[in-house]
């Protein structure tokens, strides 16, 4: 107390706890416990990321392969502009290839006019766009089967592979490359990859003719099965609070939604509020926060917690949550007789995770609330509903 009171701090402004006496805090850590490990984070230097990493280091790609285009992803490779470079030497940095344009890794496996046509050749098999940046090309397979997904990462990894052991051949050994045996030694280096793969297929055609051309074994199909979603109205003086929240990324700017309804399944009040840049986790548990804030406000003293996160609940069930929202969490709980909590599916938490996208969209801090205004939203006007979710 005396050091506080020496380094200029108000006592009398400090926040008090209600429940419990004061107790030290290791903010690093979310849990508010020291150990090692967050001491360790505290003084490493991070490196940045690799995207990239997720793509090359799976099952799915060989060693040999992966060990290849991670030299790529990382830059180390002796294109003559980069020796130029390095070295401080005069090189005439010419393309060994096309013998037109000045040689750089993305012109060799990219921009050369052999590489062009390889390119759109493979791009003619699959009948998908290819990009330089990995990350771009393998979000051109969104919705597709998992056999066309990993076929498509490994003929890209081999196709840049294989335009890289040409341009050393020419340089090198001085042989100009046979573009009849480079589409066969592609073609058989895909069919032995694909020996690691055992994705699923879709019954579709287009599923087919890739596979059949590179003679890969058909696969099974998963067939999605129906999942049928129920939403019951709650109890008499009870109140329904669909909680949800989203986030552009992880973590990224992140938005909380609220839906309130009563007994009778009428709208009570919404709520969507900003929440800046935080984790999905921290998003989902402070939608349900807010939302028994609100139901404080309200009047109420039962409530029914409806969210689509299993994890906030079984650490909101145990007080497992991190220590700066601990307190708050405290404060609300000491407020309600009961509070249940019930998983549900997006698919029957529609209107929740419509408010939570809405609050992305606002000014950080912004909040926007709706009582007693069942118009601005999709209500639902009778007490029982079903939905179907695809599993």
């Amino acid at each position: 107390m005396h050091d506080l009171v020496s380094a200029g701090v108000d006592l009398e402004s400090l926040p008090r706890r209600h429940t419990s006496s004061d107790r030290k805090i290791w903010m690093p850590d979310l849990k508010g416990l020291f150990s090692v490990k967050s001491a360790r984070e505290m003084v490493r230097m991070r490196y940045p990321v690799l995207e990239e990493a997720n793509l090359l280091w799976k099952s799915v790609v060989h060693p040999s392969l992966a060990a290849q285009n991670w030299k790529f992803v990382r830059g180390a490779y002796a294109t003559l502009d980069k020796v130029k470079s390095r070295f401080k030497i005069a090189l005439p940095s010419r393309c060994s290839v096309c013998q037109i344009e000045e040689e750089s890794l993305e012109h060799v496996i990219w921009s050369c006019s052999a590489a062009n046509w390889a390119w759109q050749w493979l791009a003619g098999i699959f009948h998908i766009i290819p990009h330089y940046n990995l990350l771009a090309a393998n979000k051109e397979v969104k919705g597709r089967s998992r056999i066309v997904k990993d076929l498509w990462l490994v003929s890209i990894l081999v196709l840049r592979s294989e335009l890289w052991y040409q341009r050393n051949k020419m340089v090198y050994e001085k042989k100009k490359p046979c573009w009849t045996f480079f589409k066969k030694r592609v073609f058989n280096l895909i069919h032995e990859y694909s020996a690691r793969m055992t994705g699923c297929m879709f019954n579709k055609v287009e599923d087919l003719e890739i596979l059949n051309f590179f003679r890969v074994k058909c696969r099974r199909v998963k067939m999605l099965e129906p999942v049928e979603c129920f939403r019951q109205p709650p109890m008499h003086n009870q109140l329904l609070l669909c909680c949800d929240g989203a986030s552009r990324g992880n973590p990224w700017v992140a938005g909380d939604g609220v839906v309130a309804r009563n007994s009778a399944c009428e709208v009570v009040g919404a709520m969507c509020v900003c929440l800046g840049i935080i984790s999905n986790y921290m998003a989902e548990l402070y939608s349900i926060l807010i939302g028994l804030e609100l139901a404080v406000q309200w009047g109420y003293r039962d409530v029914l917690v409806r969210t689509d996160s299993s994890s906030v609940i079984t650490a909101l069930e145990g007080d497992f949550i991190p220590w700066f929202a601990r307190q708050r969490w405290y404060d609300v709980k000491g407020m309600f007789d009961s509070i249940n909590f019930v998983h549900t599916y997006r698919e029957a938490n529609f209107a929740a995770d419509k408010m939570a996208k809405t609050g992305c969209l606002l000014d950080n801090g912004v909040r926007l609330t709706f009582v007693g205004r069942p118009e601005l939203l999709n209500s639902i006007e009778f007490p029982y509903v079903s939905y179907f979710r695809l599993k």
